[in-house]
């Protein structure tokens, strides 16, 4: 047993002393902080093209279903960006020694970690919902009305919001925020202080569980199933829909349909490619221990949690781009906010 141990213990520091190499101390620095300057322009973007997703289908309305899923995923993603953007604020302020009247570092754990994490999976649910429901349209486009209705997506998007952020907000029974006196400050500040129960580790380990494995990843492959369903439909579709169409209402009410399965396919492939390195960088200290940010490999793990987040703020930001790409109601109705007519984009578009 002994041995075993002994041998573990210099195959880790063998490997640790082979990687640790890559990234020294002064460019882990470096890109640590050009992950802060981009994250908080990336947060700052997210939150203002958030809000003006919202108030654009408000204003177009909701009388298509997707319209209300289309809001739903613009709330879930103006939150994230919201909480993303305390977090990094936090953590400035832990970088910079900032005197401010709580502890960043401990009051980030429960006032943006987790409910952050709540609402990116709110996020992934969404997006895999959205590509769910058009799933079906590709082999009905001409019954979407009543294969998907107002009913059916106001439902299953308040149970979405339940499973996904609703949990998150146990973290408070067990590490609540009080009033200390910091003997380093020489004042009473705002801080975590965690409970000294069994109760909080069955608590904190299983929320870790939830949102870093079975939320993740079941999201993740729904939306994959779904991407790979959606592409194949588009592609049949594309061949068969004039032989099959010939009245002009018809046709275009499929075009239409297209369009929005079209869409629905850019959000998914954004999301996967934004998500994927987060699934990496969970799965990597499964595989190597090192990687945790206890052991050796401290800064190659922090500089990869910090892009990962990147990316998953890259993905709460870019739908406001793909709308006014995809969808021309959208991009006239957007327009007329700022007093402009609708641009000119290909018919395809």
């Amino acid at each position: 047993m002994t041995m075993n141990t002994t041998m573990g213990t210099g195959g880790d520091m063998k490997l640790t002393s082979i990687i640790r190499p890559i990234l020294s101390a002064e460019v882990h620095d470096a890109l640590v902080m050009f992950f802060i300057c981009v994250g908080l322009f990336v947060t700052i973007a997210g939150i203002f093209s958030n809000l003006l997703v919202i108030v654009t289908y408000t204003k177009i309305g909701f009388s298509d279903t997707i319209n209300i899923s289309y809001s739903a995923l613009g709330i879930s993603d103006l939150s994230t960006s919201v909480l993303r953007y305390w977090a990094t604020m936090c953590y400035i302020f832990v970088l910079t020694n900032a005197d401010v009247p709580f502890d960043p570092s401990s009051v980030t754990v429960t006032t943006a970690f987790f409910p952050g994490q709540g609402f990116e999976k709110t996020t992934a649910f969404l997006t895999a919902f959205i590509a769910l429901e058009r799933c079906p349209c590709v082999q009905f486009p001409l019954h979407v009305k009543r294969i998907v209705t107002k009913k059916i997506t106001i439902t299953s998007i308040v149970i979405i919001f339940l499973f996904t952020f609703i949990p998150s907000n146990f973290i408070h029974m067990v590490f609540p925020l009080k009033w200390v006196f910091s003997p380093v400050r020489n004042r009473t500040i705002l801080a975590m202080v965690p409970l000294q129960t069994p109760l909080r580790y069955i608590i904190q380990r299983a929320l870790l569980a939830y949102y870093g494995t079975v939320l993740h990843f079941t999201a993740l492959i729904a939306v994959w199933i779904c991407t790979v369903f959606l592409a194949v439909g588009l592609k049949r579709t594309a061949k068969i829909r004039k032989d099959n169409f010939r009245s002009s209402s018809a046709q275009q009410n499929t075009q239409r349909e297209r369009r929005v399965i079209k869409t629905v396919f850019l959000l998914a492939v954004t999301y996967l490619a934004c998500s994927t390195p987060t699934a990496i960088t969970l799965l990597v200290p499964h595989f190597v221990p090192e990687f945790d940010t206890s052991r050796g490999l401290e800064r190659i793990s922090r500089v990869s949690h910090l892009l990962s987040g990147l990316m998953t703020q890259i993905n709460s930001s870019a739908n406001l781009f793909i709308f006014i790409y995809m969808g021309s109601k959208f991009r006239e109705t957007f327009l007329t906010l700022f007093g402009k007519k609708s641009l000119e984009l290909p018919k395809n578009v």
